[in-house]
C-alpha cells in the first residue's frame, strides 16, 4: 500500500507536467495518432487557451485515442479549432501503473476538466 501523501506528491508532479508541457510539444490530433506512445499513460486533452478540457489514463495511450474519444467528439461539438487541440501525455513509471486509477482520481478533483463527465469520488 502507497502512503496517500505519496500518492497525492506523485499525482501533483504528473499534474504538472500534463500542465506545463509547452502546447507546441504536445500531439497534433490524428486519424491515427501514430506519433502517441503505445505505453501506459496518463495523457490530457488540452485547449491552446482554455487549458486542460479531459484527464484520462491507458494501457496504451495510442490505441485509446485510435478508437475514438468522447472527448474529440464534445470539442467538435463546441466547435473548437482543431488546430487548438492537441494531447499532453506523460508516461507512468512502473512501480505507479497499478495505481494508475488512484492517480487519475486525485487530478481530475484538482482540475475538475470540463469534459470529464464523472469526477472519481474520494475513497
Amino acid at each position: 500500500m502507497v502512503d496517500r501523501v505519496l500518492l497525492q506528491e506523485e499525482a501533483t508532479r504528473l499534474l504538472d507536467i500534463l500542465r506545463t508541457t509547452p502546447f507546441n510539444n504536445c500531439y497534433p490530433l490524428s486519424r491515427e495518432f501514430k506519433e502517441l506512445p503505445n505505453r501506459t499513460g496518463i495523457y490530457a486533452i488540452r485547449h491552446r487557451f482554455q487549458g486542460i478540457l479531459y484527464i484520462g489514463k491507458s494501457g496504451n495511450v495510442r490505441s485509446r485515442l485510435r478508437g475514438g474519444h468522447k472527448a474529440l467528439g464534445w470539442a467538435f461539438i463546441d466547435r473548437l479549432d482543431p488546430d487548438d487541440v492537441r494531447i499532453a501525455v506523460v508516461r507512468v513509471s512502473f512501480e505507479w501503473i497499478r495505481l494508475t486509477l488512484q492517480l487519475e482520481g486525485i487530478m481530475l478533483r484538482q482540475v475538475r476538466p470540463p469534459y470529464n463527465d464523472r469526477i472519481a469520488q474520494e475513497d
